[in-house]
Parts: C-alpha cells; sequence; structure tokens
C-alpha cells in the first residue's frame, strides 16, 4: 500500500513551520517508526528577492539558472512540516545533518514552475544514534519531468553516547587525495549564518548569534550546513554548471563563526572532490562532484 500524500498549492510559511518542527511532540528510546506521508507543493518558483540573496551569500553568479544547491532551499519548508508531524518520534532539536546526496538531471531556469515532493526514506541505527533519510524530488510542474532530487541524512544521536563517543575517536587518516592541492583561504564573517537565513528562511537559532546559539550547546554561532555546501559549489565554478551532475558531501564538524578556513579540491578522474578544513586541519565538510 503506497503511502498517503498531502498536496499543498504553495510551500508552507517558514517561520510557523520551524516554530512547530521546535516543539518536542515525543521521543523515542528505540526504534520509533516514521510517518509514511508525502509532502507535496505545487507552484512553486524561486523568489527573485531571495535568489538574489542567496546568491550574494553564497558566491553565486547569476547565469539564468538555479545554483545546483538552491532547489533544496525551496525544499526546506516541506523538510520542517515532516519533522513537526505529530507522529514524528524524535524531538527536532538536536538532530544533525550528517550527510546529502544531490543529482541534478537538468539544470533548472531562474523562473521555472516545479513541483516539489518530500518524504522519509527509510531509517537505521549506527553507533552513534539513529539515523534517517528524506527523500525530496523536484520536478517541471507542467510535464512531470524529473529535474533534480536529493536524499537528506539526520542523525539522532544517542543521549549517553556523545561523551563516550568524543573519548574514543581516533584521529581520521590523512586523505592523500589532497596532498598536491593548493589551499585556497577563506575568512568566514560573523553575519553569514543571519545572511543564508535572510534568503533561505531558515532562522534556527543556532545559526545566528552566540546568545541564541548558547542555550543549545554551542558557545558561538555555527554556519548552515548547506552554507557550507553551497559556498564549495559555487568556487567550483563552471564544474557544477553542467545539466547532469551529481553531489555528495559528509557534515563533520560544525563550523564557527566566524571562523579562517581553508578550501581544497582534488581532481578525479570522473569529477573533483572537495574538502573544507578548520584552522587545526580537521574537515568540517568533505564532498564529490561529478
Amino acid at each position: 500500500m503506497s503511502a498517503p500524500i498531502l498536496d499543498l498549492h504553495s510551500l508552507p510559511a517558514m517561520p510557523a513551520t520551524l516554530l512547530r518542527a521546535a516543539i518536542p511532540f515525543g521521543k523515542s528510546r528505540g526504534r520509533a517508526t516514521l510517518p509514511a506521508l508525502t509532502l507535496r507543493a505545487h507552484g512553486c518558483r524561486a523568489s527573485p528577492v531571495l535568489l538574489e540573496r542567496y546568491r550574494a551569500a553564497c558566491g553565486f553568479d547569476a547565469d539564468g539558472f538555479l545554483p545546483l544547491t538552491y532547489p533544496q532551499v525551496l525544499a526546506t519548508p516541506l523538510h520542517l512540516q515532516l519533522l513537526g508531524q505529530p507522529d514524528f518520534p524524535y524531538s527536532v532539536l538536536g538532530t544533525v545533518h550528517v550527510r546529502n546526496r544531490i543529482q541534478q538531471h537538468r539544470r533548472l531556469p531562474d523562473t521555472a514552475a516545479l513541483t516539489v515532493a518530500c518524504r522519509f526514506d527509510g531509517q537505521r541505527e549506527v553507533p552513534a544514534g539513529h539515523e534517517f533519510d528524506i527523500e525530496t524530488r523536484v520536478e517541471a510542474q507542467e510535464t512531470g519531468e524529473l529535474l533534480w532530487q536529493a536524499v537528506s541524512t539526520m542523525l539522532r544521536r544517542h543521549a549517553d553516547r556523545k561523551d563516550k563517543d568524543g573519548a574514543r575517536k581516533a584521529p581520521p587518516p590523512e586523505d592523500t587525495r589532497f596532498t598536491s592541492s593548493r589551499p585556497a583561504p577563506w575568512n568566514i564573517p560573523a553575519d553569514t549564518g543571519r545572511r543564508y537565513a535572510r534568503a533561505s528562511g531558515d532562522f534556527n537559532p543556532i545559526h545566528l548569534t552566540a546568545v541564541t546559539a548558547k542555550p543549545f550547546g554551542f558557545p558561538r554561532a555555527i554556519a548552515h550546513g548547506m552554507w557550507t555546501l553551497a559556498r564549495c559549489v559555487a568556487e567550483l565554478g563552471e564544474a557544477a554548471q553542467a545539466d547532469a551532475l551529481q553531489l555528495d558531501c559528509d557534515f563533520k564538524k560544525p563550523l564557527f563563526l566566524p571562523s579562517r578556513v581553508t578550501f581544497q579540491t582534488a581532481r578525479e578522474p570522473a569529477g573533483v572532490a572537495f574538502r573544507v578544513l578548520s584552522e587545526e586541519g580537521k574537515p568540517h565538510l568533505v564532498g564529490r562532484l561529478g
């Protein structure tokens, strides 16, 4: 039996959706069932004002097409509405975005009318806690052609594993792909989270200021993971402007604001690997575009 589909004629409003998702409806002590529901919004278009802000915040040039990472911004209100369902078993606060896979089949024009759908797509237990996936599909509204799809992997950590994992974890081996890479230093200003929030609508308090981040255990605001990924894609230039592309990334370590980081790339036979390193040489993000 297929999962029910809830059709919407517009994307949910971000402030109210973010607030509802933050309310802890319930918590799971074991493997819990995710809601079997697909949310689908019709007539979605990029706001020219918000798109201009997004390009400015992430470093993209205007070329008539949506940046590779932008459809995820359009889908974020649907993700939050899924996470805010009364029968969603976990508290959204403390849920961490750990991986993302994007597959673009054809570039999306700035003015395209789109249908955006998302649903939960499985979960698994891992040493750190429970992972679950959110699948997103973006189609041309008139033809139904699949243009873009993504899987966002989220983690709910075991409450009693955080300190133990940190104490036992050995440093990862050096990634030899980047041995001959020419490093590019980035200075990331303190207002990066606020600028990205004004473009994306994601005003999660952990990204805004030190004052709003501290109640959630962060000494300073941290950059949105999808901002860091988008900034990398913008830096890759023409390599990210083809029609058919696959983008994979692992979010490794919070990027505190402000920060100085290093961006590196490594050519591969069928694409390019990239990463963002802290001043201490620890990865914030590792990805691949091909």
